[in-house]
C-alpha cells in the first residue's frame, strides 16, 4: 500500500498530491528533491527515517510514491510506469503543460487507479467507464498558425499520435484510427578501423488505438520470418532470436502464416518486442565511423572524423550528433567542418572538454566529415587520454532488421465501419560507439 504519491514538474513543484493514509510528513517530496538535487542517492528507491521512496521519471517528470509499509519495489515500480501510459493515453503529450491543463482528469485518474493507497485498476481501457473528464488538447503556437488543409492527406505528421484518446468521440467527426510504428534500437560497439566488436537490435512493434468497439485486427509480418533459427536462417530470411508479444494477442496463426490476431486495448501498448543478438550482415550497419589521428607536432594533434552512411538515398539520417573527449590536459581544441558542409553546427564544452557534432539531414550514401585539432603536452598519449566516439541519431521510415508489417486488416462489422490505418517505422541509436 502507498502513502502518498507526487507528480513533481522537472524544476520541482508539485502539480498532483496525493495523501491517503496521513502516515508520512507532507515535506516529504523536499527530503526527494533534496537528495536528488545532493545527488547523494541517485536509486529510483530509497529510504529516508524509515520512509520508502520509489520514483520513476518519464520526459523529465517525477513520479513518486512514498510509503512506510513493506512493499514490493518492482511493483510499486511497475504500477507508477503504468501511471505515467495512462496519462499519457488520457491527455496525449505526457508533460508539464498538459499536465497543469488536465490537472482535474489526472486527479480524477489517480482516485480510480488508488483507492486509500492499494492498487485498483490501471487499464486504459478499465478506465474509461469510469472517467469522464475529458482532456483540454495541448497545441504549439507554431501549429495554430499553420492553414488546415480540407483534401484527406496520405501521410500523417508524427504528433498525430499524441492525441488524446478521451477525446475520440464519433459525435465530433473523429476517425477511427490505428498507429503501428516498428522501431529498432540499435547498440554497436566499432573498433578504431571501423570493424564491428559487438551488435544487437532490440526492436519493438508499438501500437496506439483509437478504435471504436473491440475489432479484431490481422496483423501479418514477413512471410520469411525465422524466430531462434540460432543463426541458420537461410539467405534472404529475416532472422529474430528471440520475440514476446502482448496478452491480447492470439498466436494460433503465428508459426504458419506469421499473423497476429489481436483485439487491441485502447490506448498505447507494446504489441511485440523482438531481439537480434549479432550481425546478420553488414548492410545493418547504417552509419560507418572511420576517425583517424596524426601527430602534427610534439605537442599538437588532429583527429579527422570521417562518417558515411551505408543505406540508400531515398532515406535520411535526422538529429544527428556525434559526441567525442579531447585529452583534459589539452588547452583548447579547433574544429574545422567540411568545406560548403550545409545544415552542419559544431559545439565545444571546454569543461567537460567535449565536441558535439550536429547533422540537421543526413542523406543515405553520402559522407560527412570534421577535424579537430589540439594541443597536448610533450610525450602524452593522446589516443588513451580520450573517450569513445558516441553517435546518436534517427532514420525515419527504415529498419535494419527489415522486419515489415505486410497487411493490417480490420475485421469489419460493417461497411461503414472503415478506420485509418498508419504504419511507421523507425531505427534509431540505443548505444552507438567507435573506440579509439
Amino acid at each position: 500500500m502507498l502513502s502518498q504519491l507526487f507528480i513533481l514538474a522537472p524544476n520541482g513543484h508539485t502539480i498532483v498530491h496525493k495523501d491517503y493514509r496521513g502516515e508520512v510528513p507532507k515535506e516529504a517530496s523536499e527530503t526527494f528533491l533534496r537528495k536528488i538535487v545532493e545527488k547523494s542517492e541517485t536509486s529510483p528507491v530509497f529510504a529516508v527515517d524509515g520512509v520508502h521512496y520509489l520514483c520513476v521519471r518519464k520526459n523529465g517528470l517525477f513520479f513518486l510514491a512514498t510509503t512506510v509499509h513493506n512493499v514490493s519495489p518492482s511493483f510499486v515500480i511497475e504500477l507508477l510506469t503504468q501511471l505515467t501510459k495512462v496519462c499519457k493515453d488520457y491527455i496525449g503529450v505526457l508533460n508539464e503543460e498538459s499536465l497543469r491543463k488536465n490537472f482535474t482528469l489526472i486527479y480524477e485518474l489517480v482516485d480510480e487507479i488508488l483507492d486509500f493507497g492499494y492498487p485498483q485498476v490501471a487499464s486504459t481501457a478499465e478506465l474509461q467507464a469510469f472517467v469522464f473528464n475529458e482532456a483540454a488538447p495541448v497545441t504549439s503556437a507554431v501549429a495554430s498558425r499553420l492553414p488546415t488543409l480540407k483534401s484527406t492527406p496520405k501521410t500523417m505528421s508524427s504528433r498525430a499520435v499524441h492525441k488524446p484518446i478521451a477525446l475520440r468521440d464519433s459525435a465530433r467527426g473523429e476517425k477511427n484510427e490505428i498507429f503501428v510504428d516498428v522501431i529498432d534500437r540499435i547498440s554497436a560497439t566499432f573498433n578504431a578501423s571501423g570493424a564491428v566488436r559487438t551488435f544487437s537490435i532490440d526492436g519493438s512493434i508499438q501500437m496506439k488505438s483509437y478504435l471504436t468497439g473491440s475489432p479484431e485486427l490481422h496483423l501479418a509480418l514477413n512471410d520469411e520470418l525465422v524466430v531462434a533459427s540460432s543463426g541458420k536462417a537461410g539467405y534472404g530470411m529475416v532472422e529474430l532470436d528471440n520475440v514476446n508479444f502482448h496478452e491480447c494477442v492470439q498466436l494460433e496463426k503465428f508459426e504458419q502464416e506469421r499473423m497476429l490476431v489481436l483485439e487491441p486495448p485502447h490506448g498505447e501498448f507494446v504489441l511485440m518486442n523482438f531481439h537480434i543478438g549479432s550481425l546478420r550482415h553488414e548492410g545493418q550497419i547504417p552509419f560507418r565511423i572511420t576517425p583517424v589521428m596524426t601527430s602534427i607536432s610534439d605537442y599538437k594533434q588532429e583527429l579527422r572524423l570521417q562518417v558515411n552512411a551505408e543505406f540508400v538515398d531515398k532515406y535520411h539520417g535526422a538529429n544527428v550528433k556525434l559526441q567525442f573527449t579531447v585529452p583534459k590536459s589539452s588547452s583548447g581544441a579547433s574544429v574545422e567542418l567540411a568545406v560548403g558542409a550545409k545544415g552542419q553546427t559544431w559545439e565545444y564544452d571546454d569543461g567537460s572538454k567535449t565536441v558535439t557534432w550536429h547533422i540537421r539531414k543526413f542523406v543515405g550514401g553520402s559522407m560527412h566529415a570534421i577535424s579537430c585539432k589540439f594541443v597536448v603536452a610533450a610525450g602524452s598519449n593522446a589516443r588513451k587520454e580520450m573517450g569513445p566516439i558516441s553517435m546518436h541519431f534517427e532514420i525515419p521510415m527504415y529498419n535494419v532488421s527489415q522486419l515489415q508489417v505486410q497487411h493490417l486488416k480490420i475485421v469489419e462489422r460493417n461497411k461503414s465501419y472503415n478506420p485509418h490505418r498508419w504504419v511507421r517505422c523507425l531505427t534509431h541509436a540505443d548505444s552507438y560507439v567507435c573506440r579509439l
